[in-house]
């Protein structure tokens, strides 16, 4: 199949995003849109010249949808996911992929069962200096790595959680607070930077918000690898500041800011970026546009589907930000995380 059809659930902010971004990308069509609220979901259809349907299982009755793209609360991952698996519809989904290990387990699961694929949204890899720090840790530029940080630290008012029926921040549909909505990309981007991680220990709280998660959360972390590091994430903050991702190593070290590199200190200058990646991925820009790197990972999915290929990001892979989350909600003795990680 060259062409796929798509179909979006979720009219949100986020599924006009992607809404946006296929129209650049090879391989896919937007064909319809779910969405329970006609007035949302009606728009972003009439907008893109689609057809609108209020519920997922009339959307997966189209013989036309091959590529379901999950743009709902967190919440409700799982189970849309499942139910388009067995539908022999091919998933894509923002993150996170769940909100429990469960939730997560049971997608992975029914897509193989199904021979579909599951891919999930993490967009911050395809940013050109995000894949050069990776690259240049594989290569050992900065030797061994001993300290690696990430730090989220977000302003997100009351009237944010409050708005759209209120789901952020609540353990049911938002599956925590800073650190499972906000805080994930972070820690997504440490773990591929540094493996595994072996142990932590955690605090968490809610400073500032009245919600039902935290706003407020610090790590200490161990890697298998031997490094230690820390996350920080916070919605409490009096201001946003880009997200930043640290490495320390015994050559060298790097700070990312955003998508750029900030901080370049490498013990000994070596490309690692291909030629083709580096035509392919343009220079980082602080302010880049919305969506700019979303299409970069749709491209990339839809080119694996064309060849049968595997994704990228694929659901084992983006499982294990979601355990580290859970873990330091354990860590930080948060009832709710403690049973979200079953």
């Amino acid at each position: 199949m060259s062409t796929f059809g798509v179909g979006i659930v979720g009219a949100g902010m986020i599924g006009a995003v992607h809404a946006q971004a296929l129209g650049e990308v090879e391989g896919a069509r937007l064909v319809a849109v779910a969405e329970s609220r006609e007035s949302t979901g009606g728009r972003l259809a009439g907008a893109h010249g689609v057809e609108w349907h209020a519920d997922l299982e009339d959307l997966l009755r189209r013989p036309d949808v091959d590529v379901v793209i999950i743009c709902t609360p967190s919440g409700l991952h799982s189970e849309e996911a499942v139910v388009a698996a067995g539908a022999r519809k091919h998933v894509i989904t923002e993150k996170p992929m769940a909100t429990t290990l469960d939730g997560a387990d049971r997608m992975i699961r029914a897509c193989r069962e199904a021979g579909v694929i599951l891919s999930v949204i993490f967009q911050y890899r395809f940013n050109r200096d995000v894949l050069r720090l990776k690259r240049a840790i594989e290569a050992g530029l900065f030797g061994r790595p001993v300290l690696g940080n990430a730090f989220v630290h977000w302003h997100r008012t009351q009237a944010y959680y409050e708005e759209r029926d209120g789901w952020r921040g609540t353990w049911a549909l938002d599956g925590g607070g800073a650190l499972m909505n906000q805080s994930i990309h972070a820690i997504d981007l440490l773990r591929w930077f540094l493996g595994p991680v072996e142990d932590l220990c955690a605090y968490a709280g809610t400073l500032t918000h009245e919600i039902e998660a935290e706003d407020t959360a610090t790590a200490a972390l161990r890697f298998e690898n031997g490094a230690m590091g820390t996350i920080q994430g916070t919605t409490s903050a009096h201001e946003d500041r880009p997200i930043r991702i640290e490495i320390q190593g015994t050559e060298g070290r790097a700070a990312l800011e955003g998508p750029r590199l900030a901080v370049w200190q490498p013990g000994r200058e070596e490309e690692v970026l291909t030629p083709r990646e580096l035509e392919d991925l343009p220079e980082s820009r602080e302010d880049e546009p919305l969506g700019t790197a979303h299409r970069r990972q749709l491209r990339r999915i839809f080119a694996a589907l064309r060849e049968g290929k595997e994704p990228p990001v694929p659901g084992e892979e983006a499982r294990e930000a979601v355990e580290i989350i859970l873990r330091i909600y354990r860590a930080a003795g948060l009832l709710q995380g403690a049973e979200g990680g079953r």
